[in-house]
C-alpha cells in the first residue's frame, strides 16, 4: 500500500483546510507532547504550504553539483558510502509503515508503524521462522525430523552470470523464488522470480540493500551453526533455543555498532557524549517514558530523512569500475522479477564501501550531508511527484512528508528541549542566531542562471522563521560540521529515539539485560543461562565497529561469494 493515494478513497474526500495537530499517529509519537500553536505550518493552508515546499525543494536543487570539478568537497571520509545502506537497514528496522502520509496528505486512514520491537532486528527475522517461514532454509535437519522442527537457518540464493544462468553461480544473494501452481495472469507462462525470500520486503527494493541484508543473514548463519555444533539441537524445543539464542548474540552485536559506531562517526560530539558516556542513561531522556514504545515522526519523517543526501550516482561495486546507481535501483523482485536474481556485477567487494582490516581508505565514500542531492535522488523516473503541487525527487518527497506528519516546528522545538532539559541548552543554541545565516543560504540561487522556481522574500521570511524539519537537519550539519556529521538538534531527536528504543525493548533475560556497551565476553552469564556453551561463546567476534564484524566474516570466509 505504500504509495496509495487515500484521496481516492470517498469516504475521506475532504480533508482539513488548515494544517493541525489533531489526531491518532498511528503506533508513532511527537518528540515532546506537541500543542496544536507548535506544528510546523500550523494553521496555514496546506496547499499554500505545499507550494512553498516545492520552491524549497527548487532551491535545493539549484545547489552546484561539485562530484566532477571538486569531488573532495563533496566526499564525506568520515561516512563511508556503506554507511548509507547500513543507516537505510536500520531505518527499516525502526519503521515499517504502509502509507504514504505525503501522498495521503496527512490523513491516518490506514497509516500505522508496525514495527513491533525496533533495534532487535525484526527487519531481517519477522516473526520468526513460523511467522515467516519463507525467510528461512527448509534444512535436512527438518527433512529428517519425525515430528516438526522449526527451520532456524536464513535462506541465502545463487547469483546468474552474464547469460542469465544461476548453475554453479555462488550464494551472494538473497533467496528469490518462482510460484509454481499459482494463478499469475499477464507474464505470458515465463518463471520469474517473483517472490523475495524475506521478512521485511523493503529490505530487497534495491541492488545494495539486499547485499546489505545478505551481511546479517550470513552472519545469523555463521552463529546457528556454531551453537548447532556444540549443542545439537534433536527435538523442537532444543531448535529453538539456539535460535533464540542466535537472535540475541547477533542483535547485541547489532546494538554495539550502532552504539559504538554508526552514532559515533554520526552525531555531533556533545550530544553523543551526553547520551552515550559514560554509560546509556534513560533520566537523560526529553521524551515522555510512557511514550517510548512508539518512534516520534520527528525522526522517522524529519531528521532521519539526512540519508537520502547520502546517495551517491554510481559506486564501483567490486573493483570492475562505476555503475550508475540507477540501475541497482530496478533490480527488484516486486518490481522488475526479469532482472533478479542479481547478476555478477552486483555481488559487493565491502572493502571498497568499508574499511576493513586495516585497508586504506574505501573508494566509495558517501556525499556530505548538506542540501544538496546527487541526480538519482531528484530522478522523476525513481521518484516521481506525488501531485501536481509537488516537484519530483526525494528532496520535495521529504519535505511534503514532515509537512503531513504533524511534526514539531524546528524554532518551537529547540526552545522546547532547552526549557524541558536545561543541560542540553549547554550546547543547543537558540534558534535566533541561526536566521541570518539560514536567510542568506536561502537568497542564493546556487546557479547564475536561476531559472526554477524562485523563493519570493516573504517565502525566504517564513522559513527562516520556520524551517521543515529534514531540510533544517542537513542544512545545520553543514553549517556545524561541514557536512560530516549532524548537527546538534538532528543529533539529539536521533539520540533520543534510539536511547528510547533501547531502554523500551532491552536484550534482557530475567534479570539480566545485555549492554551495547560492554563486550560480549563481559556478559557471558546471562547466554550461559539461555544454554549457550562458554566455547560457542568463544567462537563470536568482539566488535565495535561494522568494519570490525567485516573484518571476523572476511576471516571465516563468510564474504567469499563462493561460500
Amino acid at each position: 500500500m505504500h504509495g496509495l493515494n487515500l484521496s481516492t478513497i470517498p469516504e475521506i474526500l475532504d480533508g482539513a483546510t488548515l494544517l493541525n495537530a489533531d489526531g491518532d499517529l498511528g503506533g508513532m509519537r511527537n518528540l515532546l507532547p506537541l500543542p496544536a500553536s507548535s506544528m510546523f505550518g500550523a494553521g496555514k493552508d496546506p496547499q499554500e504550504l505545499r507550494k512553498l515546499m516545492r520552491k524549497l525543494s527548487a532551491r535545493i536543487s539549484r545547489e552546484p553539483d561539485l562530484s566532477e570539478d571538486r569531488p573532495e568537497e563533496e566526499t564525506n571520509s568520515n561516512l563511508p558510502s556503506g554507511y548509507t545502506y547500513l543507516l537505510q537497514f536500520i531505518a527499516h528496522d525502526m519503521v515499517n509503515t504502509s502509507v504514504s502520509l505525503a501522498v495521503s496528505e496527512g490523513r491516518r486512514f490506514g497509516f500505522h508503524n508496525a514495527r513491533q520491537l525496533p533495534l532487535t532486528l525484526e527487519t531481517i527475522y519477522g516473526g520468526g521462522p513460523d511467522v515467516a517461514p519463507q525467510a528461512y532454509e527448509y534444512s535436512r535437519l527438518c527433512a529428517q525430523s519425525r515430528g516438526f522442527m522449526p527451520r532456524t537457518r536464513f535462506r541465502c540464493g545463487r547469483t546468474r552470470n552474464r547469460s542469465g544462468s544461476t548453475n554453479n553461480m555462488p550464494f551472494a544473494d538473497i533467496g528469490r523464488a518462482v510460484p509454481v501452481d499459482v494463478r499469475d495472469d499477464g507474464i505470458g507462462g515465463r518463471c520469474l522470480r517473483t517472490e523475495a525470500l524475506v521478512a521485511d520486503a523493503r529490505n530487497e527494493d534495491q541492488a545494495l540493500i539486499s547485499q546489505m541484508t545478505l551481511l546479517f543473514l550470513r552472519m545469523h548463519n555463521f552463529i546457528i551453526d556454531e551453537l548447532d555444533a556444540v549443542l545439537p539441537p534433536s527435538t523442537a524445543p532444543e531448535a529453538y533455543r539456539n535460535f533464540i539464542c542466535a537472535r540475541f548474540i547477533l542483535a547485541l552485536l547489532y546494538r554495539r555498532i550502532i552504539v559504538k559506531d554508526v552514532l559515533y562517526r554520526l552525531l555531533d560530539p556533545s550530544v553523543y557524549r551526553y547520551y552515550f558516556l559514560p554509560r546509556i542513561d534513560k533520566s537523560k531522556l526529553a521524551s515522555d517514558p510512557a511514550l517510548l514504545d512508539r518512534i516520534p515522526v520527528e525522526f522517522s519523517h524529519g531528521a532521519f530523512r539526512f540519508g537520502h543526501a547520502m546517495i551517491r550516482n554510481r559506486y564501483d561495486v567490486n573493483g570492475n569500475g562505476l555503475i550508475e546507481s540507477a540501475r541497482a535501483m530496478v533490480i527488484n523482485s516486486r518490481r522488475s522479477p526479469g532482472f533478479t536474481p542479481l547478476s555478477e556485477e552486483w555481488t559487493v567487494k565491502w572493502e571498497n564501501f568499508f574499511q576493513i582490516n586495516g585497508s586504506g581508505a574505501p573508494k566509495n565514500l558517501s556525499r556530505r550531508l548538506r542540501p544538496n542531492f546527487s541526480s538519482l535522488a531528484r530522478s522523476e523516473f525513481f521518484f516521481g511527484p506525488l501531485s501536481e503541487e509537488d516537484s519530483p525527487g526525494l528532496p520535495n518527497r521529504d519535505l511534503v512528508s514532515a509537512m503531513f506528519g504533524r511534526v514539531w516546528s524546528v524554532p518551537k522545538l529547540i526552545d522546547e528541549l532547552r526549557s524541558k532539559k536545561p543541560e542540553l541548552a549547554q550546547f543547543l543554541p537558540a534558534y535566533d542566531g541561526l536566521v541570518p545565516g539560514l536567510t542568506t543560504w536561502l537568497k542564493a540561487t546556487g546557479r547564475s542562471d536561476g531559472i526554477s522556481e524562485q523563493l519570493e522574500p516573504e517565502d525566504i521570511a517564513a522559513i527562516a522563521q520556520d524551517p521543515p524539519l529534514p531540510f533544517f537537519a542537513l542544512y545545520e550539519a553543514h553549517t556545524s560540521h561541514n557536512g560530516e556529521r549532524l548537527g546538534v538538534l538532528g543529533s539529539i531527536i536521533i539520540a533520543e529515539t534510539m536511547v528510547g528504543a533501547m531502554v523500551k525493548y532491552p536484550l534482557q533475560v530475567s534479570k539480566w539485560q545485555y549492554d551495547p556497551l560492554l563486550n560480549l565476553k563481559e556478559q557471558f552469564e546471562p547466554f550461559e543461562r539461555l544454554g549457550v556453551a562458554g566455547t560457542a561463546l568463544n567462537n563470536m567476534p568482539e566488535v565495535e565497529t561494522f568494519e570490525d564484524l567485516l573484518t571476523f566474516m572476511e576471516s571465516r570466509g563468510l564474504l567469499d561469494p563462493a561460500q
